[in-house]
């Protein structure tokens, strides 16, 4: 049982105590005023009566009323003395549960700094962390987009797409271009992933079978839906509906352009659009 709590009892039993001492005190002034009516009751028969036995009975009485009206009084002072002690344990008790509540609110408020403090710590490090990452990405270089497609669609389609985007003044990450000879294909599509706009999804029989879409098109899903904002611009190529649907329920879902109806021009218009 906590100190607070035990004071908290002992303040309770305290007002308890004193609260039961109240009503003896006013039980003896009751019964100190009830002796004294009777001693004038019995004095103003003295006074009208001339019977001596009436008299007699009558002063003996008095004489027993004033053993009571001096008894209530004792009693009085005795109990005035008790709750004045209960009124001393009641105030001591008072004073020592406030010091202890201030003392576990400063405990607490300690505890709660401390954890600021080690969270302020985190979150600094974590900055710290972040920026140093940030560093490495080609001095903070953003693209306006990151072209997923696969190898197999490079020399018939992507590679024109992207000679048509760059020549219409668009940033492309693009792996021909951005991944250099040793470095990490996972970590340097983080990279293009983390500072593109949008990412262009080239979804064609072959992308569906290869590793690295699946992981690039997982990476850009997974921004979209982090950020809450639109990024995936697919491009179906030699592929169906169906295809895409078995394959994608989200990426059948959005609305696509196709290679077949739509010309490298109308796409690089789109993107201009959405970029500038």
């Amino acid at each position: 049982m906590s100190s607070i709590t035990l004071l908290e009892s002992k303040i309770k039993r305290l007002r308890n105590d004193i609260s039961r001492l109240e009503g003896k005190r006013a039980n003896a002034v009751k019964d100190e005023s009830n002796a004294i009516k009777k001693i004038n009751s019995a004095n103003a028969t003295i006074k009208r009566t001339k019977s001596t036995s009436t008299v007699s009975t009558k002063q003996k009485e008095i004489e027993r009323e004033n053993k009571k009206v001096q008894k209530a009084k004792e009693d009085q002072a005795k109990v005035m003395t008790e709750i004045a002690k209960k009124n001393i344990e009641l105030n001591k008790a008072l004073t020592n549960l406030s010091k202890t509540e201030q003392e576990a609110i400063n405990k607490l408020n300690t505890k709660q700094e401390e954890k600021i403090n080690a969270l302020y710590f985190q979150q600094n490090q974590e900055f710290e962390n972040l920026n140093a990452s940030h560093k490495e990405v080609d001095e903070a270089k953003e693209y306006d987009v990151f072209i997923s497609h696969s190898a197999d669609d490079k020399d018939s389609y992507v590679s024109t797409l992207a000679d048509h985007l760059k020549a219409a003044g668009i940033t492309i990450w693009y792996d021909t271009d951005s991944i250099g000879w040793g470095q990490s294909i996972r970590r340097e599509i983080d990279k293009g992933l983390a500072y593109s706009k949008y990412g262009i999804v080239v979804v064609s029989p072959s992308f569906i079978e290869k590793y690295w879409t699946n992981y690039e098109l997982d990476g850009i899903l997974s921004k979209e839906s982090a950020t809450g904002k639109q990024m995936i611009l697919p491009i179906w190529h030699n592929v169906t509906a169906d295809q895409v649907k078995k394959y994608s329920y989200p990426l059948a879902g959005k609305l696509a352009l196709n290679s077949a109806v739509n010309t490298i021009d109308d796409i690089v218009e789109g993107v201009k659009k959405l970029v500038k």
